[in-house]
């Protein structure tokens, strides 16, 4: 088994792209597996946590410079990013009902597997980890805060959002020390690949529930799906190439190319979890993936030219 997980791991960015597909021609499993899908972001978030040494990680918070330095990162990636994100739309008259997308892509915490992210591609994956793990454990408060600034409508009570959060959040943390405790810490550190083969299966499996009723949607909205899509790859990989550019302006490379990562890649899915089903974030939350799942191929060459 650990040489099958091994031979997926070294594969991982082929294994997602396949992923995509998958959940695109497979409709009826997407159905299936869309109840759970809070049960499938706290296992994503649990599988990042178990390769943490928490208390290692924890310690590093204990000097408050450092720790109010990530959290303005975090403030500035989550609600300022919202209210820029969200005026700029506002100025150029653009369409209210998308707003929504707008705030669910700024409200969203750096995506689990991040850090895993960072150090695939020779970034600087500490301070990776420290902002998701910080922005992670805030979402529960500046999420909701993100929708309520903005005003969003989402037929959710501000109290059930910051609950329901939280309780994703917390499943994670579960998960991630229980495997921690069953597996071993050593055990995960000494098999690498073979962990990022059990990584790359769960966030196929977890991209099902993402494509539920999405094929019959872009049928029926071809344009309209093709400009979430759009907009989907423009904040996924024009902010992440946005983000680093201006980054490298008061830090090194990796530094700025880890900050570029985090903005652009997003666990947006929380909210697909939380908010009453709508098309339109369904779409969105869909076709984020794609951008998402390939980033390993599309900024795979940004780390050979750096060695």
């Amino acid at each position: 088994m650990i040489i099958l997980l091994s031979y997926i791991g070294k594969r991982s960015s082929v294994v997602l792209l396949i992923g995509l597909v998958l959940a695109l021609l497979l409709p009826e499993v997407s159905r299936i597996l869309r109840p759970a899908l809070p049960f499938l972001v706290s296992l994503v978030l649990g599988l990042a946590i178990a390769r943490l040494d928490i208390l290692g990680v924890l310690g590093e918070f204990a000097s408050l410079r450092k720790t109010c330095l990530l959290l303005s990162l975090v403030l500035v990636l989550m609600p300022m990013t919202c209210i820029l994100l969200v005026t700029v739309w506002r100025l150029l008259g653009l369409d209210e009902n998308s707003e929504l997308l707008l705030v669910v892509f700024a409200a969203a915490p750096p995506l689990s597997s991040a850090t895993s992210l960072s150090l695939l591609l020779g970034y600087n994956a500490r301070i990776t980890l420290q902002m998701t793990l910080l922005a992670t454990l805030a979402t529960p408060i500046l999420g909701p805060l993100c929708f309520a600034i903005i005003d969003v409508p989402t037929n959710i009570e501000l109290i059930s959002m910051v609950l329901r959060i939280a309780g994703m959040i917390a499943g994670g943390f579960v998960v991630g020390v229980s495997l921690q405790a069953i597996l071993g810490k050593q055990s995960i550190e000494h098999h690498p690949q073979a962990f990022n083969g059990a990584v790359a299966l769960v966030m196929v499996l977890f991209l099902f529930p993402l494509f539920d009723g999405v094929v019959e949607y872009v049928m029926e909205e071809p344009l309209l799906s093709a400009a979430v899509l759009w907009l989907a790859i423009v904040l996924n990989i024009g902010g992440n190439l946005v983000v680093r550019f201006i980054s490298r302006r008061f830090t090194d490379v990796d530094k700025a190319n880890a900050l570029g990562l985090m903005f652009g890649n997003r666990n947006i899915s929380i909210y697909l979890a939380l908010l009453p089903l709508n098309p339109l974030l369904s779409i969105f939350i869909a076709a984020s993936q794609i951008p998402m799942y390939a980033t390993p191929a599309l900024f795979g060459r940004d780390k050979s030219s750096q060695n």
